[in-house]
């Protein structure tokens, strides 16, 4: 029984040291990015950190004052290098917490989550919809143009703004679709285990707030060290 207790014990200990890599691993990777990447994982660090396993996530800027961040537990390759998604969870800073304040869906893979800095995205072959961050934090419909088809097989377009809908051409219909067509794909990403992809980088391609570095950086090698010692540092003081 004892020996059962204490392989127990050691693996508790196991998965907490491994937990604290991951998160330690990702924050890094975060802050690499520089100033904004300091301000993502400073907002978002422990929301990301806290992600199940099969929850991926995207760091977003578009109309609000602050960093969106946008989870996922479902991606497809688009054919364009980026892993998107038909629908995600929204979550923003409220009151110094962070909430998720909506969720966003799109129908169809060959209309994936996007984002411009006027909003976020979701389409369908009939239909596209622009949301918005409020002041206030809260997650709104800020437009939306809809086709739609009567018994006869023909076609009438409308688009809703606020409270107020209204019939408009085709023409306006593809004209205000286009603003879908030409916005960014999200592209969602695992965090701590994408930061094993970061690359060598040099002093030249380092920003001057950085510092000055003699010579080229390893940036994952510096992250998992600092990650390791960290971990291990909280891994004593939970020993006792």
């Amino acid at each position: 029984m004892k020996e059962e207790k204490k392989e127990t014990e050691n693996m508790y200990k196991a998965k907490k040291f491994i937990s604290y890599m991951a998160l330690c691993v990702l924050i890094f990777s975060l802050c690499a990015c520089g100033e904004k990447g300091s301000e993502n994982a400073a907002i978002y660090g422990e929301t990301v950190g806290g992600l199940e396993d099969n929850e991926l996530f995207a760091i977003i800027d578009t109309n609000a004052s602050l960093p969106v961040l946008l989870v996922t537990s479902q991606v497809y390759n688009d054919g364009l290098g980026n892993q998107a998604a038909l629908n995600c969870d929204v979550y923003y800073l409220i009151d110094k917490e962070v909430k998720n304040i909506g969720t966003i869906e799109s129908m169809g893979t060959a209309y994936p989550i996007a984002y411009d800095e006027t909003g976020i995205y979701a389409a369908s072959g009939h239909d596209m919809q622009r949301f918005e961050i409020e002041k206030s934090g809260s997650l709104r419909l800020a437009e939306g143009i809809y086709e739609q088809f009567d018994e006869s097989g023909n076609a009438a377009y409308t688009m809703k703004k606020g409270e107020e809908t209204d019939v408009i051409t085709e023409e306006e219909y593809y004209a205000a679709f286009e603003k879908y067509s030409n916005a960014t794909i999200v592209n969602f990403s695992y965090g701590a285990s994408d930061a094993g992809k970061a690359e060598v980088v040099t002093n030249n391609e380092l920003e001057p707030r950085q510092g000055n570095i003699a010579e080229d950086v390893n940036v994952l090698e510096i992250v998992q060290e600092t990650a390791s010692e960290f971990a291990v540092k909280k891994m004593e003081t939970s020993y006792f």
